[in-house]
């Protein structure tokens, strides 16, 4: 006869269960309970005991009453203190259940008992105890069952335990299509470099490597796809299709957000050229580098930390930003505030990058970080809209995703300080940091439009299983 043997959940049961295990087990080395036989059949443990008919264990050599009484007390006071669910209809139902019902994944040998582990992720303890010499020298059998739920297996425990990576042929093929393609852009039209070579080995040693890192190569690969597209602005310079914008763009800087001093109308940039101090000189610095890691970062804390879509809102929100901000570049071609200071309003297609206001950062220093960083601009005639000032705002957009309101708060202050420096050092206009806060702001919205679309929805729901 099969019972369902109860279970208590209440927590002050819970101080018994160690007490009545040493019990039991000092009950066994005294001899109270000895094994008879051991069998197995169909791969599952079974144990023979020499038990009374309630199921307690009965010595062989009895030799007085008072070892049969303490052995009965002993094995009742284990069965009353076991680990208990909350339910005992789940359990009565489930050992109902056909006997010849499969259990996979887990199996346990124990010294009395078979422990497995069903396809429902519940923990099944089955009893084995055979019964002899009843009061009516009878022999019986009882079984006590044990249907324990455990909790279900999270992903990234899924993962640890099935993180084998097969390398297949549709990889090889996939790697060859995507090295030639790659290879021949840099080489037959955009021109090939050192970076390039560094970026494919990167995401070809990540990729090869393991299951998890693939994901992670599949991953940042929006990244690098953004890096390729600011790398190509270079081929078709944007002054070659619209008509440079540079007096105009200062007139208008200087009616809105111009100053008076000494009786003279300027703008904050020229009134920033003539005032700084190395406090700002070198916070402005520090802001400014940190335009892109920051934003970056707290993406690849999305992907390790929250939901892989949460990672996918802001990588592809960071690059449908881009996107937009380049087609403006072409549409609007604007001369940046450092430019007129050189150059006046005169058109000069060749002039070269130039750190401007930071240059007083890279003396502080003794570095030339901006200076070197400068000098390879892809375009000089990308003043409108400030992506500088773009990337800090998706932070802050997303930046509910974190749940930390003292981290939301810091995109915040951050962003603030972005847009002071793009200023500060004559790199913008203010008109130029609005617009680009503007990109962002409808990067965001677009994007959030465009993924309700089914189709572009199963799209991105398919890429984030990829990841």
């Amino acid at each position: 006869m099969r019972f369902t043997n109860p279970l208590y959940t209440r927590t002050w049961t819970k101080m018994f269960t160690p007490v009545s295990t040493f019990i039991t087990q000092l009950g066994k080395q005294l001899g109270l309970q000895t094994i008879s036989e051991k069998n197995s059949c169909d791969n599952d443990v079974l144990i023979e005991m020499d038990t009374m008919s309630n199921g307690n264990v009965k010595h062989d050599n009895e030799s007085n009453s008072s070892e049969n009484i303490l052995s009965n007390f002993l094995s009742n006071l284990t069965f009353s203190f076991g680990s208990q669910t909350s339910s005992q209809s789940n359990y009565a139902d489930q050992s109902r259940q056909s006997p010849s019902k499969t259990f996979k994944f887990y199996k346990k040998k124990q010294r009395n008992a078979d422990i497995k582990h069903s396809e429902k992720n519940t923990m099944y303890h089955q009893l084995h105890i055979q019964t002899t010499n009843d009061e009516n020298n009878n022999q019986t059998k009882t079984d006590n069952s044990i249907i324990i739920n455990l909790p279900a297996q999270t992903s990234s425990e899924t993962n640890d335990d099935i993180d084998k990576y097969v390398f297949t042929l549709e990889h090889f093929l996939w790697i060859t299509i995507v090295t030639l393609c790659y290879f021949a852009w840099f080489i037959f039209i955009a021109g090939i470099s050192i970076v390039p070579v560094i970026i494919y080995l990167v995401l070809i040693s990540l990729y090869v490597f393991s299951d998890r890192t693939r994901r992670f190569a599949l991953a940042i690969i929006i990244y690098f796809t953004y890096l390729l597209l600011y790398d190509a602005l270079h081929l078709i310079p944007n002054y070659t299709i619209s008509n440079v914008h540079i007096l105009d763009v200062y007139l208008i800087e200087k009616k809105l957000f111009g100053i008076y001093k000494n009786g003279h109308l300027m703008t904050l940039n020229e009134y920033f050229r003539l005032n700084h101090t190395p406090f700002f000189d070198v916070l402005s610095g520090i802001c400014y580098l940190n335009w892109i890691p920051i934003p970056i970062a707290y993406s690849l804390y999305l992907y390790r930390y929250k939901t892989k879509r949460d990672y996918i809102d802001f990588a592809f929100t960071f690059l449908l930003t881009n996107l937009l901000g380049f087609v403006i570049y072409y549409i609007v071609p604007a001369a940046p505030p450092w430019y007129v200071e050189l150059y006046g309003f005169d058109m000069n297609m060749k002039a070269p990058g130039s750190p401007a206001g930071f240059i007083h950062f890279d003396r502080i220093l003794g570095l030339k970080i901006f200076s070197s960083m400068y000098s390879k601009n892809a375009n000089v005639f990308a003043a409108i809209p400030s992506l500088h000032a773009a990337y800090p705002l998706i932070t802050v957009l997303y930046g509910s995703l974190s749940k930390k309101l003292w981290l939301h708060i810091g995109f915040v202050i951050f962003t603030l300080g972005v847009w002071f420096s793009a200023v500060y050092s004559g790199h913008h206009y203010v008109i130029d940091v609005l617009a680009g806060g503007t990109c962002a702001v409808s990067a965001f919205i677009l994007y959030r439009l465009l993924s309700r679309v089914p189709t572009i929805n199963r799209l991105l729901v398919a890429y984030s299983k990829l990841i």
